[in-house]
């Protein structure tokens, strides 16, 4: 499933993860000035792309997968069934890493990014689930998926949605940095899990026109070919 764009992005996030260590301090404790914190725009801002991911993005991709069926617009069904997915595996892996790694969210203690002890995340729950950060998970995923599915079907589109789909899950990824719930070395990692699992799983189901999964939930729709009409997409 996975190849060598796979390995190129796993490793530049990890490479990024690794510098954002870094910032993490410097980052949290000026998010959480007085001065920054008073500000309205910032703190409704951060509300509205946190929602957005979780539960906008979890709700969301299933609904355009049940109107696309509805509808008979397989194009529709195809992009709302492939986000899920990628959401669901990343969100999994996600989960798993922050049971295990044990970090501390930035609430804890803003002034110490290093605070991390091996399972904690289980023995002491959500405040030491910090790395890495669901809901930059969730946006990357479908960010990638939506973008990966669109150049499928139009490759000049790539620009016009990439853009601002990894920019809506950038700022995901700042609002929970805002509301001192993720370091940024969370983020970043975050957006790896999420750009992989979409990337891949969308590369994966398309490749494999028969898998189980799409001939349960797209059926006949879908050609030998893996491609679905262009109707969807104009």
């Amino acid at each position: 499933m996975l190849g060598g764009t796979d390995a190129a992005i796993a490793g530049g996030f990890a490479l990024g993860t690794l510098g954002a260590f870094a910032l993490d301090r410097t980052l949290a404790e000026r998010l959480q000035r007085p001065g920054v914190r008073r500000s309205r725009a910032l703190s409704r801002t951060a509300t509205v792309f946190r929602l957005a991911a979780q539960p906008g993005v979890l709700v969301g991709l299933p609904v355009v997968y049940l109107v696309g069926r509805a509808t008979k617009q397989d194009g529709m069904a195809d992009v709302g069934l492939h986000g899920t997915e990628a959401v669901a595996v990343a969100l999994v892996s996600t989960t798993i890493v922050k049971a295990i790694v044990g970090r501390a969210r930035p609430a804890v203690d803003v002034h110490d990014p290093s605070n991390v002890a091996l399972l904690r995340g289980i023995t002491r729950g959500g405040e030491f689930q910090s790395f890495p950060s669901g809901h930059a998970t969730t946006a990357f995923a479908a960010a990638a998926a939506l973008t990966a599915e669109t150049v499928r079907r139009r490759p000049d589109a790539r620009w016009l949605v990439g853009v601002p789909a990894y920019g809506a899950a950038s700022l995901v990824g700042w609002s929970r940095m805002f509301d001192n719930r993720h370091w940024a070395s969370d983020v970043v990692a975050g957006a790896g899990f999420g750009t992989l699992a979409g990337v891949a799983v969308v590369r994966y189901q398309h490749t494999r026109p028969r898998n189980r999964l799409d001939r349960w939930f797209l059926g006949a729709s879908i050609d030998g070919r893996g491609a679905v009409p262009m109707a969807f997409v104009r």
